[in-house]
């Protein structure tokens, strides 16, 4: 059975938001990680880095902070937000944004930060490209929104997410049920009931 279009107008949205999302925060990386380091050109082709060590573990981690915060509040957010939508469409579409807002970042700040890999034999090369070091980083941001959004759902109260369900709520209406937040969840408190007692 296909998925409502409801649900797969907010997963084409969610998907594009965090592509938008990663490429800005690719130029909050560029212009908050600090020069990458210097580069000594051996040959054509050949580079021998110095303070690669810093360089790379701030630029790093300033990339594993941006796109952390940007996947977890994203999952958390969405959950919260479009109520009606929550299930694993839009679950699968966080996956798939944070992915790609992931390496957008990684993408817009190679692009925007500067730095050359091109220097004469011999010479030094001041400032080299803006890069992530460590690639296995991308999945950082898909997986805590996946988190994220995921705990929302396990600590939910209701079975069904807070998504509406007509029919379900007729039905339950119908056999006497009492529906709590208009959604036919039968779980609210309920009249005393007081059924025939012989005298003492």
């Amino acid at each position: 059975m296909s998925a409502p279009r409801s649900d797969q107008r907010v997963a084409g949205a969610v998907v594009a938001a965090l592509a938008v999302l990663g490429a800005l925060l690719g130029l909050l990386w560029a212009w908050w990680s600090p020069l990458q380091q210097r580069a000594y050109v051996i040959g054509p082709g050949k580079l021998y880095p110095f303070d690669e060590v810093e360089t790379m573990a701030a630029a790093d981690g300033r990339y594993f902070v941006l796109v952390a915060a940007a996947g977890l509040i994203a999952g958390i957010a969405l959950y919260w937000w479009r109520r009606a939508e929550r299930g694993p469409l839009v679950a699968l579409a966080l996956g798939l944004g944070g992915l790609a807002g992931a390496a957008l970042t990684w993408w817009v700040g190679y692009l925007t930060g500067g730095g050359t890999y091109d220097g004469k034999t011999h010479t030094i090369i001041p400032h080299l490209p803006l890069t992530l070091h460590m690639p296995e980083l991308l999945a950082v941001e898909p997986a805590l929104a996946l988190l994220g959004y995921g705990l929302c759902a396990a600590f939910a109260v209701r079975d069904d997410l807070g998504r509406p369900d007509p029919a379900r709520e007729r039905l339950l209406v119908g056999r006497g049920g009492y529906p709590q937040d208009g959604w036919g969840y039968g779980d609210a408190a309920r009249p005393p009931q007081q059924g025939y007692l012989p005298p003492q």
